[in-house]
């Protein structure tokens, strides 16, 4: 079409074949060009897209680019005959230089380049991603010597196993310190058995020896004396050993050893404050008649925010000289502080047990 317009442009007047061109109306011209253009408007799309849907090698090597993970191919011979983009950058990341061969491949990765790290068939490369690579035996033209080498992102995959790695590693710690706390909790819970049977063992025997010599003492009513002591007897033959556990039982046995126990003050029931502070009772009518030859015992019972703060003391002698701890308040202190509480003893101006106890139980 372009030279026969350059053919009128250039036309000569006096050839009649010329003339007949410069006679023509130009509007032909105008739609052969017209149609022409559409010709090849329509033409071109169609032969791009035919181009496009075509099996050839460059339509397979854009095909791979595309692929998010690594692929190349080599052939019975081990030459790498198609490698994709990704494939390519893997390669410079491994060994510093492309693939030639399939003995490349297989160098970079058995001696990779320094800055990437190997674990556990995965490699790790500077930029954190983690790969997997995979070679596997295809089929070409009835040739199964092909092969195909593949490099997937496992970096997820990678990143979660390593952090189920670290939960497992703090399990294992855990149970290991359960192990142990559990271990310890056994024996102190048979140490507090131990305890708890001395104490017992010791209030009931110096109850008993306290009555024997109020009755050599004093002949007033013997009959309650003896039935205490029978019944002091009787729980240290019984196969069942039981404690006093509640203050009113404190109260009672103490009232039969001729003992005021007055109580200023509450606790809850069923507590570990009520079971110090009951202990702390026991131990101190005891002392109350064993040492300072006094009939009453005063507790005084405070609450301080989470605390109880727990005063005893009685009307017996003063004590000339510091409270020296025999086994039944070295036993006391013990019990209380092992509760994570703190006791104290005080022989001036007169005696006085002052124990703080939590007042909630603390937890394991």
């Amino acid at each position: 079409m372009i030279p026969l317009l350059f053919s009128v442009s250039q036309a000569d007047s006096d050839n009649i074949g010329d003339a007949f061109l410069l006679d023509a109306p130009w509007l032909i011209f105008a739609a052969a060009i017209f149609l022409a253009a559409v010709h090849f408007a329509i033409a071109l799309p169609r032969e791009y897209r035919r181009k496009k849907n075509e099996l050839s090698p460059f339509s397979i090597k854009e095909a791979t680019d595309k692929l998010p993970m690594g692929i190349c191919f080599a052939d019975p011979n081990g030459r790498i005959i198609l490698c994709n983009n990704r494939m390519r950058r893997l390669s410079f990341a491994l060994c510093g230089h492309e693939l030639q061969i399939k003995s490349d491949m297989e160098n970079a990765l058995s001696v990779p380049d320094r800055s990437v790290t190997v674990k556990d068939d995965c490699y790790i490369l500077p930029d954190k991603t983690v790969w997997q690579f995979r070679t596997q035996n295809i089929t070409v033209d009835s040739d199964d010597r092909w092969q195909q080498i593949t490099a997937h992102n496992v970096t997820e995959l990678y990143n979660g196993y390593q952090k189920q790695e670290e939960i497992n590693e703090e399990l294992a710690e855990v149970n290991r310190k359960l192990k142990k706390m559990y271990a310890r909790m056994e024996n102190d819970v048979k140490e507090k058995e131990s305890l708890d049977l001395k104490v017992y063992i010791h209030d009931t025997i110096g109850r008993s020896l306290l009555t024997i010599r109020d009755i050599i003492d004093s002949g007033e009513d013997t009959e309650r004396k003896l039935e205490a002591l029978q019944n002091a007897i009787g729980m240290l033959a019984s196969n069942r050993v039981t404690s006093v556990s509640t203050m009113d039982e404190v109260k009672r046995t103490a009232q039969q050893l001729g003992v005021a126990v007055k109580i200023d003050g509450y606790l809850p029931r069923d507590t570990a404050a009520e079971e110090l502070t009951v202990a702390a009772a026991k131990e101190c009518v005891t002392n109350c008649i064993k040492h300072a030859d006094g009939n009453e015992v005063y507790i005084r019972i405070a609450q301080r925010g989470e605390r109880y703060d727990v005063t005893i003391t009685n009307n017996g002698k003063i004590p000339t000289e510091p409270i020296k701890e025999g086994s039944g308040l070295s036993t006391l202190r013990r019990s209380i502080e092992s509760s994570g509480g703190e006791m104290h003893i005080s022989h001036n101006p007169r005696f006085a047990l002052l124990i703080t106890i939590p007042a909630k139980e603390i937890s394991l």
